[in-house]
C-alpha cells in the first residue's frame, strides 16, 4: 500500500531554474501546539489485492481510492523533544508500545538521546533518498518505509478505542504473529491495522517569474526536503471468540428388572472433530450459529465445526410421546437437564406408562452453554403383557415425504470383507493323514481345512466398527469366519 500527495500542480514553462535549500533537518527549539504536530490531508491511496481464478495463476489487482489520513510533521515533532518549553496534547489513550522503557526517572533523558539518535539517522535517509525537483517531475516514486504498525480494537457497540499496540518493523520481522489475551468470551471487537509510513518528500515553491512572451517563461524553483509520517489503513476485520459447540452424547437405555413404569437414561460425553450443517430447535441455536459463521467468514449455509474442546457434562433430554416428524417438534418438549459442567457423564431415571411409545433426543452442553447437535430419535416402550415385561428401544426414523425424491446408496459398493488369499488355500496336509494314505482322493476327507498361515482366521469371532465420517455415529459389525461345503456321494 502506498499514498502520495502532490502539494502544488506543474507550471506552464519551458524553462524552470532549480535552487535547492539546505536539506538538514531543523532541530530549533519552538513553540508548538498539537494541530501543528498532527494535521489530516487527503491522499490518494492504493490498494494491491492477491487474486486467483479457477484453474489459473495468481494475479494482482490495484485498487486507488481517496481517503483522508492522519499526517506528523517529523521537523516540528522532533522540535517539540528538544524543547524544554513545547507541550502539546497526546490523543494516543489506552496504548501499549512494544519495547518501550520502564525506567521512569530517566524517561526525559532517553527521549532526548532517542530524538538526537533520530534525528541523526534521518539526516542519513535525506541525504541517501532526496528527491530534486526535476526527479520530481520525472515521475520518481517519493522514498518511504514503514516504522510502525499499528492495532486499534474498538467495539462495534461502542466508539470509542479500547486498546492501541504499537508495533516496530524491525530488520529481522518477517512474520508478526500478535496475540490479543484481553478480550471477553462472545463480546465482538474491530480490529483496524495501521501502517505508520515514515516519507522524504519535495517541498517546493515557484518564484523569479520573468520572460512572458511567445508562451514561454522562466519560473525560479525552491525545494527542500519533506519529512512526513502517514497514517495508512491496511486492513480491518470484526472478531469474535467462540468456541465449537460439543457432539452429540453417547446414549446408553437400560431397563430396570421387574420394574414397568421407569428406565434409566446414562450420558456421556462423546470426543472427536467433524463439520456438519447444524440442527436448529430453538431460536437460541440459530443465533449461535449466525454469530460463528460470522465471527469465522463462513457461508450462510457452510458447515459448522463441532468438536469436544471444552468439558461437557450438562445434557438435555427432550422428550414426546407424538410421533415426531422432525426435529423442529422437538421445541417445546425439554423434559429435563442433567449433569454439571465438570463431570463426563450423567444418569436419570425416567419415568413412563407401559404400553406407550416415547421419543427421546439428547443434546450436549459445554460450559459457555453452546449445544451439539440432536442424537438420533430413540423410540421406546415398555410392553406389559399378563406379568411380563419387554423393554423395546429402536432408534426411530422420521417420516419421508410421498413425493419427495430421496436419494440411496447401498452399502455393498462401499464395505467389503473376505478373507486374504493365503487364508483360502486348501491346507492338504490338516485335511488329510498322509502319512497312512499318501495319495489321497476329495472323498476321503471329513472336514476340509482352509489356509497356510501362520495363524488362521476360521471359526473365529470379529469385531468391526463402522464410524460416520459426517455424523460421528458408530455401529459394530460381529461376523466369524466359517467354510461351506458339499460332501457328495461318490
Amino acid at each position: 500500500m502506498a499514498a502520495k500527495n502532490d502539494e502544488n500542480s506543474q507550471p506552464e514553462a519551458q524553462e524552470i531554474v532549480e535552487q535547492e535549500t539546505n536539506p538538514d533537518i531543523s532541530t530549533t527549539t519552538v513553540e508548538i501546539s498539537d494541530m501543528e504536530v498532527r494535521v489530516q490531508s487527503q491522499f490518494a491511496v492504493s490498494k494491491e489485492i492477491v487474486a486467483e481464478k479457477s484453474g489459473e495463476e495468481q494475479h494482482l489487482v490495484n485498487e486507488q481510492s481517496k481517503a483522508d489520513v492522519e499526517l506528523v510533521d517529523i521537523e516540528v515533532w522532533l522540535s517539540s523533544y528538544l524543547s524544554s518549553n513545547a507541550t502539546y496534547y497526546n490523543p494516543l489513550t489506552n496504548a501499549t508500545i512494544m519495547g518501550e522503557p520502564v525506567d521512569e526517572e530517566c524517561q526525559s533523558f532517553f527521549d532526548t538521546l532517542r530524538a538526537l539518535l533520530l534525528a541523526g539517522k534521518i539526516q542519513n535517509l535525506v541525504t541517501n533518498n532526496f528527491r530534486s525537483y526535476t526527479e520530481v517531475l520525472g515521475g520518481k516514486k517519493a522514498y518511504n518505509e514503514t516504522l510502525v504498525y499499528e492495532i486499534e480494537k474498538t467495539s462495534p457497540d461502542n466508539s470509542e478505542t479500547i486498546q492501541r499496540t504499537f508495533i516496530p518493523n524491525l530488520e529481522k520481522l518477517t512474520l508478526l504473529r500478535y496475540i490479543d489475551t484481553q478480550v471477553k468470551y462472545n463480546k465482538e471487537y474491530t480490529y483496524e491495522i495501521f501502517a505508520h509510513q515514515f516519507i522524504v518528500g519535495t517541498e517546493y515553491t515557484y518564484g523569479d517569474m520573468s520572460g512572458f512572451g511567445n508562451y514561454a517563461a522562466t519560473f525560479g524553483v525552491t525545494y527542500k526536503p519533506s519529512l512526513k509520517i502517514v497514517r495508512i489503513p491496511i486492513f480491518k476485520q470484526n472478531a469474535r471468540l467462540l468456541d465449537a459447540a460439543p457432539l452429540p452424547p453417547n446414549v446408553e437405555l437400560v431397563p430396570y428388572k421387574g420394574i414397568f413404569n421407569e428406565f434409566l437414561i446414562n450420558l456421556s460425553g462423546n470426543s472427536g472433530d467433524i463439520e456438519e450443517m447444524p440442527v436448529i430447535i430453538t431460536d437460541a441455536d440459530a443465533d449461535f450459529y449466525k454469530k460463528y459463521r460470522e465471527a469465522r467468514g463462513l457461508d450462510e449455509d457452510a458447515p459448522i465445526r463441532f468438536a469436544n474442546d471444552d468439558a461437557s457434562g450438562r445434557f438435555e433430554i427432550y422428550r414426546t410421546d407424538v410421533a415426531p416428524k422432525s426435529y423442529e417438534d422437538f421445541r417445546t418438549n425439554l423434559y429435563a437437564i442433567v449433569g454439571a459442567v465438570d463431570v463426563a457423564s450423567a444418569s436419570m431415571k425416567s419415568k413412563v406408562q407401559t404400553n406407550k411409545k416415547y421419543y427421546y433426543t439428547f443434546r450436549a452442553l459445554d460450559q459457555h452453554d453452546n449445544r451439539s447437535n440432536p442424537s438420533p430419535v430413540y423410540q421406546v416402550e415398555i410392553v406389559e403383557n399378563n406379568g411380563m415385561m419387554f423393554f423395546l428401544s429402536s432408534v426411530y426414523q422420521f417420516p419421508t415425504i410421498e413425493d419427495k425424491t430421496t436419494h440411496a446408496r447401498t452399502f455393498q459398493r462401499f464395505l467389503k470383507i473376505n478373507p486374504n488369499m493365503i487364508q483360502s488355500l486348501f491346507n492338504k496336509a490338516m485335511t488329510f493323514d498322509l502319512e497312512s494314505n499318501p495319495y489321497p482322493v476329495a472323498s476321503d476327507a471329513d472336514i476340509v481345512h482352509l489356509g497356510k498361515a501362520e495363524e488362521g482366521v476360521w471359526g473365529k469371532n470379529f469385531k468391526l466398527r463402522v464410524t460416520s465420517k459426517h455424523t460421528g455415529r458408530k455401529f459394530d459389525i460381529n461376523l466369524t469366519c466359517k467354510t461351506q461345503y458339499n460332501k457328495q456321494d461318490e
